[in-house]
């Protein structure tokens, strides 16, 4: 395989990587942290949204009661008596971090400290993390803070008999892998009847569900589009961290030309999967089918001869299957079936000494779980290859994660994953060199949430029109960073290559 093909993904970050940016952290209160990934399990809040989940037509809870102080929808006053009990962890950008990564840690400590939304509102447990409805649902006052994906909650009546003086300890739900849902009007189940407005609905990743209800529209607003800008940038952080990785450390496996060669056949081994809201991992074998050689070719010569403006073409895409067994035949029922994917990328474990040996990857599509009957849904699922002898984790991550590119047709793949930090398609698409990470604000994303019809659109979806708009900011004539000396028209030249190739002294 060609030289300027197998490395050129890992030879144009490098050379934009060099310069570590300038961090960017607010004065506020750090929130904590989940557990390492290589633990093989979650906090009790991250895991999979799931679309099957219990009504919300009706609820056996009576409509909120408890008076709501007189406050403005912008962030209210913090309380005195707030205690933050937990902080986030720091990556340690040391001498002896690669490159490539030296910026990717200053974001994620960035992006872990940043204050997105604070302020109160009404807190209902609707479902605990068996998918019951919680022994505790009432509805509660409290003060909240959204720093990074953590959401942070302190009951007001606390706060209020604690005083100045006083310490009040929070409660936290980590919303980095939640799904959310703004709710026009929830009819509540009394006996006077009538319904409950400005009401946000979040299910987190142990099967929780929770009810947020804001005294008005635009404060309802503000809190979902803060959540959705930060788990947005969460995932657009981890990408970058897989691209990172991958341009800093795969070029010192010996055999990753063999590795980054297009998959042509199944690639079979056992894995440690986690799909379901609230399921346990569990041992699967795993097979990734890449789409028919017949039909990629036929896709391929349909490209060549469209005009170069006019590639708009279906990319054949294969599937993976999991199984519990490894003897698979063709009357073997799968467990659970992805027949497409949208994003595919490993999870930081949270300390570098660990980086070696994670091979914690989420990917994010279509699922399909094969019980009677069966239901598909859009979702994600974490994956932990097995690691083999003598082999590391993040050889063996690879060794997984470029046939699941291939298969799906992600970030460039099958051709060569992309480098460009302009195109939307790829993994490091909208990573900054010399300012803060993120190029939207709230008012942004309000402006989407508003937008007709975006109360029906999938996560995947709201993935694209957030990337969309991200490249709208970023090509803005004149936009300039904080520091207001750089501005991305004059990077244009540096980061933009849609054509890549390998210096000689690459390998």
């Amino acid at each position: 395989m060609p030289r300027s093909r197998v490395l050129s993904f890992m030879s144009e970050w490098r050379r934009d990587a060099g310069a570590s940016p300038r961090s960017h952290t607010t004065d506020t209160p750090n929130s904590p942290n989940t557990e390492s990934p290589t633990t093989r399990k979650l906090t009790a809040d991250v895991d999979t949204p799931t679309s099957s989940r219990q009504s919300l037509d009706k609820y056996a809870t009576a409509s909120p009661t408890t008076p709501q102080r007189d406050r403005a929808d912008s962030r209210a006053s913090r309380p005195n008596s707030m205690l933050q009990a937990y902080q986030p962890p720091m990556m340690e950008v040391a001498l002896d971090t690669i490159p490539e990564l030296q910026p990717v840690f200053t974001f994620l400590n960035s992006h872990s400290n940043k204050l997105y939304q604070e302020g109160y509102f009404l807190k209902l447990h609707d479902l605990d993390s068996r998918g019951r409805p919680s022994t505790e649902r009432i509805w509660n006052e409290c003060f909240a803070q959204l720093v990074g994906t953590v959401l942070s909650l302190w009951d007001a009546a606390a706060l209020d008999a604690a005083g100045e003086d006083g310490e009040v300890v929070p409660t936290f739900i980590n919303l980095s892998d939640a799904s959310i849902k703004m709710i026009e009007s929830l009819p509540m189940n009394v006996s006077d009847g009538g319904n409950l407005q400005n009401v946000l609905s979040i299910s987190t990743a142990a099967n929780n569900r929770y009810l947020l209800h804001f005294n008005s529209l635009n404060s309802l607003t503000q809190w979902t589009a803060g959540i959705r800008l930060a788990m947005f940038e969460h995932a657009t952080l981890q990408e970058a961290y897989t691209g990172s990785l991958i341009a800093g450390k795969g070029k010192l496996l010996n055999n990753i030309r063999t590795i980054m060669e297009r998959s042509r056949f199944k690639t079979e081994d056992w894995t440690r999967v986690r799909f379901g809201a609230g399921t346990p991992w569990r041992r699967c074998w795993c097979v990734i089918s890449p789409p028919d050689e017949k039909e990629y070719q036929k896709a391929q010569k349909t490209l060549k001869k469209r005009q170069v403006y006019d590639r708009s073409t279906s990319v054949p895409k294969g599937d993976i299957k999991f199984y519990d067994t490894r003897k698979v035949t063709k009357k073997t029922k799968p467990i659970a079936t992805i027949s497409d994917a949208y994003a595919a990328y490993a999870i930081y474990p949270q300390s570098k000494p660990l980086i070696d040996q994670s091979t914690l990857v989420k990917m994010e599509g279509l699922v399909t779980i094969h019980t009677t009957p069966e239901t598909t849904t859009e979702g994600f699922v974490f994956v932990m290859p097995e690691v083999h002898p003598a082999v590391t984790g993040f050889e063996m991550m690879l060794r997984w994660l470029f046939p699941v590119y291939d298969t799906f047709a992600l970030y460039g793949r099958p051709n060569r994953l992309i480098a460009d930090t302009l195109d939307q398609r790829g993994l490091m698409f909208a990573m900054p060199r010399e300012r803060r990470y993120g190029y939207l604000d709230i008012l942004d994303v309000s402006g989407l949430i508003h937008t007709t019809g975006s109360a029906t659109w999938s996560e995947r979806q709201w993935r694209k029109e957030m990337k969309k708009l991200t490249s709208q900011r970023m090509n803005t004539a004149g936009f300039e960073d904080v520091a207001g000396d750089n501005k991305i028209s004059q990077r244009r030249n540096t980061t933009s290559r849609t054509s890549l190739t390998l210096p000689r002294n690459g390998s």
